[in-house]
């Protein structure tokens, strides 16, 4: 687990590293306004994706560990098969849906002809958007090294086109394109990569599986993945939602701005998901041992590793935001100095639940979390509504902190009561989740 972690934070720190470059340069190349276009366009999109799509590689991974444990391999043939024709048939779907509802989302923010365009062309990138099952597979047989190296990888190659592309002058279209172009690329290289690892394990005959009956070999999976998906699109909702919001309120240039504060306030969730991507498949493998010593122990030493680092990178934003904004993307964005400071507040607090998320998925308390979550999220919609207009793009910083402070404790609550049920059982002599 520590060598899958110390691949994911050195590929996720050199992603970083390389995607503050080239914020850096479409800030001082694009200005605010131009800036906010480009983000306002992939906000829609990634809020339609996140409506729609469905990620099942948590219960790839959940069902997948029970079916190689029992040496079943039709059982997750037919698993492997039913992930890549539900992120396929999603995808598609997603698109039209982009392209459909483009006209409606620009009278909806004041889009101008060109980014109601943009808004349909980026629905490229939604129907290329199988990633959930090649990640789970890639999670399952412990590839994280793949996993690791390929936003680098991508990262690199985004900062080289947009890096060109502002070096010769280029226009909103080239830029938007850029971010189209690479996104497919990764998507692509993801796919192929997990299929090789499917066919170098005697897998690579799924597709001639049939998923009939699917669900009744695998019981709980479509609550799993409903619960699942409704819980990930409360939340992550919030993450685009706010842009939008800013957007509609404010102004593309403002929208561009809270970019700013956002994306830097954010990249400290990186160390946060790569240590939900780790642990997910070995407290998998504890809840299924049921040795619930080993899995609490798992959880407490993950959140208190993120909630150290967290805690460190807080700090330093705390005192230097301002002086980081200017920075990286020059004077004109200084004013996302104070919602940095407040975003950095909200992303400690979001971390201090990183181990809570997949052990709470894994103890089949997803519908608890789900409530948490739906409460969370109507902390954050009511919080914006009424301080964005109040007290300009900070507000959008105070109503994740507000939603994080919601969450947290409410998460806490649930893996304790959890824990201490299916220990009660244990004593009683009866049968556990």
């Amino acid at each position: 687990m520590l060598r899958n972690v110390g691949h994911l934070v050195s590929g996720n720190a050199a992603a970083l590293v390389l995607g503050v470059a080239t914020m850096g340069i479409l800030a001082r190349t694009l200005g605010p306004a131009g800036l906010g276009v480009i983000v306002l366009v992939e906000s829609y999109g990634k809020l339609i994706n996140q409506i729609v799509k469905l990620e099942n590689w948590q219960s790839l991974i959940r069902y997948g560990t029970q079916a190689l444990e029992s040496d079943d391999t039709p059982r997750f043939l037919r698993l492997v098969k039913f992930g890549f024709v539900l992120d396929i048939g999603l995808s598609l779907f997603a698109a039209a849906i982009c392209i459909v509802f483009a006209d409606l989302a620009g009278s909806l923010f004041e889009w101008d002809a060109q980014a109601v365009d943009m808004a349909r062309f980026y629905s490229i990138a939604l129907i290329f958007g199988v990633a959930s099952t090649p990640l789970g597979i890639l999670r399952l047989f412990d590839r994280f090294a793949y996993i690791a190296w390929l936003d680098p990888a991508a990262a690199v190659l985004r900062l080289a086109l947009v890096a060109t592309a502002a070096f010769t002058g280029a226009g909103l279209w080239t830029f938007i394109a850029i971010m189209v172009f690479v996104l497919v690329a990764q998507r692509i290289a993801l796919s192929v990569i997990a299929y090789r690892q499917l066919r170098q394990r005697g897998y690579g005959s799924f597709l001639r599986q049939p998923i009939a009956g699917v669900a009744r070999e695998n019981p709980g999976m479509w609550e799993m993945i409903a619960s699942m998906n409704a819980t990930i699109l409360l939340r992550k909702s919030t993450q685009e939602i706010d842009i939008l919001a800013v957007g509609a309120f404010l102004g593309p240039a403002a929208a561009g701005i809270y970019q700013i504060a956002r994306r830097l306030g954010y990249a400290m969730t990186k160390a946060g998901g790569t240590l939900q991507q780790v642990s997910f498949p070995h407290l998998a493998k504890l809840w299924a041992k049921a040795d619930f010593t080993a899995f609490n122990r798992l959880v407490k030493q993950i959140e208190g590793l993120t909630a150290a680092g967290a805690a460190v990178c807080t700090l330093v934003l705390v005192f230097f935001a301002e002086e980081v904004v200017v920075l990286i993307a020059g004077p004109e964005y200084s004013e996302a100095g104070l919602p940095l400071i407040v975003q950095s507040i909200a992303t400690l607090l979001l971390l201090c639940g990183s181990a809570l998320r997949p052990a709470l998925a894994n103890m089949g308390l997803q519908t608890k979390v789900l409530m948490a979550t739906g409460f969370s999220a109507i902390a954050f919609y009511i919080t914006a509504l009424v301080f964005i207009p109040m007290t300009g793009i900070v507000g959008a910083s105070i109503a994740h902190m507000v939603s994080s402070a919601v969450m947290l404790p409410a998460l806490m609550v649930i893996y304790s009561r959890g824990m201490k049920n299916e220990r009660s059982k244990v004593s009683a002599g009866l049968p556990e989740d």
